[in-house]
Parts: C-alpha cells; sequence; structure tokens
C-alpha cells in the first residue's frame, strides 16, 4: 500500500549522527539510523513510502533560519520531500517569522514544547497562533509523562483558545499518554493526529481504539524517523485492525487532502504519483 510519512526529521551529514544521538538521550531511546535525508529515502523505498513530511525543530534563537533553510534545500532537492516550518520561542516576532517561511516555501509551524522548555499554551505563543489560524496549520510535539511543557490538557487549551486553528498533536495526541489526551483531544474537530511514536508503544487493538475515537478522517501515518524506524512502523500499522478504507485514508489519503488544503501541492512536491 502507498503511504504518507506525515512526521519525520532529517540532518545535515555532518551532524546527523550527533543530531540523532541527542533525541534519543532525551528520550532515553536508542536508533541505528543515521538520520540522513538519503538514508531517509533509501528506507522509504522498501515500505512504499512515496512523500515524507520533514518537521525541523528550533533549539535555539540561532538555529531558526539554518534549520528552516535546511528542510526547504532538501524539498528542492528531493520531490519526495515537504515540509512545515519552525519559529523559536524566543525569537523576535513570532508573526512575522512566518513571511520569512512561507517565502522558503514552508507551510505551518512545528514547536517541541519540551525541548524548546515553554508550555504549549503560553501566552507568549498566542500571537503566533492567531496569525495561523484560519490560515496555516500548527504541528506540536505531544505529550512526555515527565514533564508538563505539551501536556494534553495545554492542547485542550490552545483548540478553545483558538477554534480556527488546526492542531496536529503528535504521537496519537501525547507521547505515552493516550489514556489522558483522548478524552481530552478527541472531540475537537480541529484536532488532528499522527501514529509516530505510537504504534510500537501499545497493542494494536487500542490502537485501532484510539483511532475510532478521533476518526479514521483525522488520523495520519507517520514514523518519527531517525528515532522511529520506517520499517517497523509501517509493518506495525500494517497489523492494526482497521477496515480497508480507514486503513487508505491513515496511509495516505487523509494526507493528500491536508496537503492540498494548506497549500503543499504548488511546484514539484506535488501528491505522490508513485502506485505501490
Amino acid at each position: 500500500m502507498k503511504l504518507i510519512d506525515f512526521h519525520a526529521h532529517v540532518y545535515p551529514a555532518a551532524i546527523a549522527r550527533k543530531a540523532t544521538q541527542s533525541v534519543c538521550d532525551f528520550y532515553e531511546l536508542q536508533s541505528d539510523n543515521a538520520g540522513t535525508p538519503e538514508e531517509k529515502l533509501d528506507l522509504d523505498r522498501l515500505v512504499g513510502i512515496c512523500k515524507t513530511l520533514l518537521l525541523p525543530v528550533s533549539v535555539s534563537p540561532k538555529h531558526t533560519r539554518s534549520a528552516n533553510a535546511f528542510v526547504a534545500e532538501q524539498m528542492r532537492l528531493h520531490p519526495e520531500f515537504t515540509a512545515f516550518g519552525t519559529v523559536h520561542p524566543a525569537d523576535a516576532d513570532l508573526p512575522a517569522q512566518l513571511e520569512e517561511n512561507r517565502r522558503l516555501g514552508l507551510v505551518g509551524i512545528k514547536l517541541h514544547p519540551d525541548m524548546q522548555k515553554i508550555n504549549a499554551d503560553d501566552p507568549l505563543l498566542f500571537p503566533l497562533y492567531d496569525a495561523l489560524q484560519g490560515r496555516e496549520p500548527l504541528y506540536l510535539h505531544a505529550g512526555d509523562p515527565r514533564t508538563g511543557y505539551s501536556h494534553p490538557a495545554r492542547i485542550r487549551h490552545i483548540l478553545q483558545t483558538f477554534p480556527r486553528l488546526t492542531v496536529v498533536a503528535a504521537h496519537m495526541g501525547s507521547w505515552q499518554m493516550q489514556d489522558i489526551a483522548t478524552p481530552l483531544l478527541s472531540c475537537f474537530e480541529n484536532c488532528i493526529v499522527d501514529t509516530s511514536s505510537a504504534l510500537s508503544w501499545m497493542p494494536a487493538e487500542k490502537a485501532a481504539s484510539i483511532i475510532n475515537a478521533y476518526g479514521a478522517d483525522r488520523v495520519f501515518f507517520g514514523t518519527d524517523y531517525p528515532v522511529g524506524d520506517p520499517v517497523r512502523e509501517a509493518n506495525a500499522f500494517a497489523a492494526l485492525p482497521l477496515r480497508d478504507g480507514d486503513r487508505e485514508k491513515i496511509a495516505y489519503l487523509n494526507a493528500e487532502r491536508f496537503f492540498r488544503d494548506f497549500g503543499f501541492f504548488n511546484g514539484e512536491n506535488g501528491p505522490c504519483k508513485t502506485t505501490y
């Protein structure tokens, strides 16, 4: 089956292994992946992933521009990639950063509250959210039982405060906290979730029940490469007890609709043209 990876990260070759190890250390995980664009593309071909959404994270204000420029360059080099932009909460004039990202062809903003050490619903971020709502999506790392930065209750607060903001809550709504997240978030039509770093952590039946709570139209397949492994995640997804129609939505149809709705398909980085 054709797949679109709705959640992945790649790094420049010179720092890829160090960056991957840093993320693994943060989450006390292990990965043998290099974290380079070339390795990601090679793994994608093994499992039928025809497009990948790259999600850069700025770990300090001085890294914002380079992080965005790198994923924009990968889009130019590889039509298999499309990308969100990122900002750092300490960047000057956050809404103005959106215009610079748009000039690079980046649509939407990815934030990682836990790594950026800010509450997801900090009022400092509200001007950014207001500038995004009704126009571009917000992608949040969601959940960490060790901290409260991206707790599901904070994401719920964002959804309530900005009802026209499309929010993607990664990791089935909250990393390792889905039991808390599902009742808090699944009732919001403007909340989307991805399967990244979730399917390998829970029984297939539980994953299917979470998908049913949100509805298959609001769930997107993701691998969280390089911490996640595309082969393992694709196999876990194939094992889910889903109807064929719902499986196709999660695998690629929802992502294609999302990309069209938010204008990602302008130019070469369009829909998947390959059939697997």
